[in-house]
């Protein structure tokens, strides 16, 4: 089949109105050379959902984040008196599921405690009470590294004692959790010199 403006335009609005699920990810599996044809003749799919008169939003499965719907979802889930922590929220699949791991890109929050904080929450008060396990530790870790804070064993205790006894426990040393994190233990410690 030879694609053209016309005959693209007219197989989206006929996918649209048998109700097809026209994301770009669920159509290139199915319909590549439709999805292909669309990016050419358009410059880019969504350009051709729009010019086929169908709103593009509609038809995307990710939702687009902002920090105002990642403010309100946290908001919401808060009045439901839902837990909040890290480790809980990130085994959810729902919105707020979706809404933290969205609230750490680099272009929302870059991490969930300001996220938390930008809501009006106190995210120490929240990761009180964190169910720690090996892979929340390493993110922690990663997330302070990234952050550019403090990371030797007595900054963290006094910062984040939770974090650095579950890393203690989980791992039987701090050491063990940095190296875990891929981050050298030697680096980062501090040289205390100790006079006799």
């Amino acid at each position: 089949m030879i694609w053209n403006k016309e005959r693209i335009i007219a197989e989206l609005k006929a996918l649209y109105k048998k109700k097809v699920d026209l994301s770009y990810n669920n159509l290139a599996k199915k319909r590549q050379a439709l999805v292909s044809a669309a990016a050419y003749h358009f410059k880019s799919y969504r350009n051709a959902v729009e010019k086929a008169g169908i709103n593009y939003e509609e038809i995307v499965r990710r939702p687009r984040w902002n920090k105002q719907k990642v403010i309100a979802i946290i908001k919401s889930a808060k009045k439901k008196g839902w837990d909040l922590n890290w480790s809980s929220v990130t085994k959810r699949r729902d919105d707020l599921g979706k809404a933290a791991f969205a609230a750490i890109q680099g272009r929302l929050f870059g991490s969930w405690d300001r996220a938390l904080t930008a809501a009006g929450l106190d995210a120490d008060e929240v990761s009180r009470y964190r169910r720690w396990s090996k892979n929340t530790i390493v993110f922690e870790l990663k997330a302070r590294a990234a952050d550019g804070e403090n990371l030797n064993s007595g900054a963290v205790q006094q910062e984040d004692p939770g974090l650095h006894a579950a890393a203690l426990r989980y791992f039987g040393s701090y050491d063990k959790a940095l190296r875990a994190a891929r981050i050298n233990p030697n680096k980062i410690r501090k040289r205390k010199t100790h006079r006799e």
